[in-house]
């Protein structure tokens, strides 16, 4: 009986330890790509959700954070850093809903025929959550120059 309370115990804990994101790691890693987190550019941030999931072949990786803890021009600084020093592009116009402002950076993966997208949708109150998705999944970036 002890082995089944411990295995489960056991079980529960690694969940746990998967499932969470830390506030300080440098970079968010999606398949083989790594992206640089808002840690690594503007400093630590609460994260208070976290969900990682596979569908239709595509990694996806949701970090909520904390309602009013990022502001808007800590954000701007994300976005700018990675356009001019990760090489991120916009892939979609911004768009402005009742939820906020979504916009979708990407950029070639490492793994050749594969991309990756960063969304970011900055609320339209500050009562509500920044979410970030990095997604990593078969596509190409055609750029006009």
């Amino acid at each position: 009986m002890r082995k089944m309370i411990y295995g489960s115990l056991m079980v529960m804990l690694s969940v746990l330890v998967v499932g969470c994101a830390s506030s300080t790691a440098e970079n968010i890693e999606i398949n083989d790509d790594k992206v640089p987190s808002i840690y690594s550019v503007i400093g630590e941030k609460k994260i208070v959700g976290t969900n990682s999931e596979v569908e239709n072949k595509v990694r996806k990786t949701t970090l909520t954070y904390k309602a009013g803890s990022i502001s808007e021009k800590e954000m701007q600084e994300y976005i700018d850093y990675l356009r001019e020093t990760e090489n991120y592009v916009y892939t979609l116009d911004t768009k402005q809903s009742t939820e906020g402002t979504m916009l979708q950076l990407g950029k070639e993966s490492v793994t050749s025929g594969k991309i990756i997208l960063v969304d970011v949708l900055y609320p339209a109150m500050a009562s509500e959550s920044v979410k970030i998705m990095y997604r990593s999944g078969e596509g190409s970036l055609k750029i006009n120059e």
